[in-house]
């Protein structure tokens, strides 16, 4: 398979089955499925993943702890060498859960998180207590010595609470702070989303974040924008656009692939065709990776580093090649002046090296992006220092 080319990250829905009834499930998750894929067949996909390139995997839901397999999941993931975490709303995580994850193999666990009010999450997720018993998830995941990363999903009601959100999150020393950009499908089709004004400001708040707290990592989900905002200020940041075909699938659970969870276009489905061949040959994923964009998408300046999110696109206009409605940004020209060639050191090639391989060339990215918002043309060791300061990407940048 082409290097260029391959699943480097995987979100894998195990199950439809849920205890919440979340207002915004793009997966409409409720009821275990009856065709949802058995443990043997998810050996054979977590083996097709391995030889098609995938670094990590975020196993998720539904629940995800509904899976009476889940453990042997996880133990076949890290055995085939997939970095393995888990999207988990946490009401089902408990000490001894906790140290079992962590004893399988899991290297982290995203709980969800959208108020530091109880019955504004409980109405949000469906049911009542389901804030408590999240609390109770995260804190048994840190005793347990489980990495934590609190994760929010951004809406109308919650906008201004992000920021006491992260500040909650950094005194439960979680290691990242994840805002989801609403993507309204499933059953968020008929969420009231935040303005894009709003959504403009949101970034660049989230870009501050990260300055102010440089041990806690920020990140913006479904909001490739973020890459445009932090290029011009000149902060670092991994971008590379919408990775939704180009480095990013999703598996369903009943093996449904699609470009991401939040874009319903089939690409294929694992039980009729082994994932190298779909990841290879579906039209959708294709055109994702040679996009024709669309409208301002189409003749931005930022279309590389940004293209805007694909599946708003196509939950707003139809259109998963169309332009990103939520964007402001209106391009001065439709090329940008072209870039001065970069290049590195060899110390800095092999800090590049120790990176894990299903990040490495969005890392790359950003540094590069870095060196030349500064007028530099030389990475050098000390200049990944300086970008490993600002953006708290400490791991993925050889330490």
């Amino acid at each position: 398979m082409n290097t260029k080319s391959r699943p480097e990250i995987v979100s894998w829905n195990l199950t439809g089955g849920c205890n919440l009834r979340c207002a915004h499930c793009y997966l409409d998750a409720g009821a275990t499925r009856e065709a949802e894929l058995t443990t043997d067949e998810c050996y054979r996909v977590i083996d097709e993943m391995a030889a098609a390139g995938t670094g990590m995997v975020i196993l998720t839901g539904g629940e995800p702890l509904l899976r009476g397999d889940l453990l042997q999941i996880i133990r076949r993931c890290r055995e085939r060498g997939i970095m393995t975490v888990l999207g988990s709303n946490g009401t089902l995580i408990d000490a001894h859960m906790a140290v079992s994850l962590k004893g399988a193999g899991l290297q982290g666990v995203g709980i969800s998180l959208d108020s530091l009010r109880a019955e504004k999450h409980d109405s949000f997720r469906g049911v009542t207590r389901c804030w408590e018993r999240a609390l109770n998830g995260i804190r048994a995941c840190s005793r347990g010595g489980l990495p934590v990363v609190i994760q929010t999903t951004l809406t109308s009601w919650n906008y201004m609470e992000v920021p006491a959100l992260m500040e909650f999150a950094r005194s439960q020393s979680a290691t990242a702070f994840n805002l989801y950009y609403l993507v309204c499908t499933g059953r968020g089709e008929k969420l009231t989303d935040i303005t894009p004004e709003q959504y403009e400001q949101s970034l660049a708040s989230l870009l501050d974040a990260q300055a102010l707290h440089p041990s806690m990592m920020v990140r913006a989900k479904c909001a490739p924008q973020v890459t445009r905002i932090a290029q011009g200020r000149g902060f670092p940041m991994a971008g590379g656009g919408c990775p939704a075909g180009v480095s990013y699938l999703r598996i369903g659970p009943e093996g449904e692939v699609t470009p991401c969870p939040y874009l319903p276009v089939m690409a294929g489905n694992l039980r009729r065709a082994p994932l190298r061949e779909i990841w290879e040959s579906a039209p959708v994923l294709q055109q994702l990776r040679s996009p024709g964009l669309k409208g301002r998408c189409g003749s931005c300046n930022y279309r590389e580093a940004c293209a805007g999110c694909r599946a708003r696109a196509f939950g707003l206009t139809g259109d998963y090649l169309g332009e990103d409605p939520w964007c402001l940004y209106q391009s001065p020209g439709a090329c940008p002046t072209p870039s001065p060639q970069i290049t590195w050191t060899s110390d800095a090639e092999v800090r590049l090296q120790r990176v894990p391989g299903f990040v490495r060339n969005r890392v790359k990215k950003a540094v590069e992006g870095y060196a030349r918002a500064r007028g530099h043309t030389l990475v050098t060791p000390q200049l990944m220092d300086e970008v490993r300061r600002l953006s708290g990407v400490q791991v993925h940048l050889g330490h």
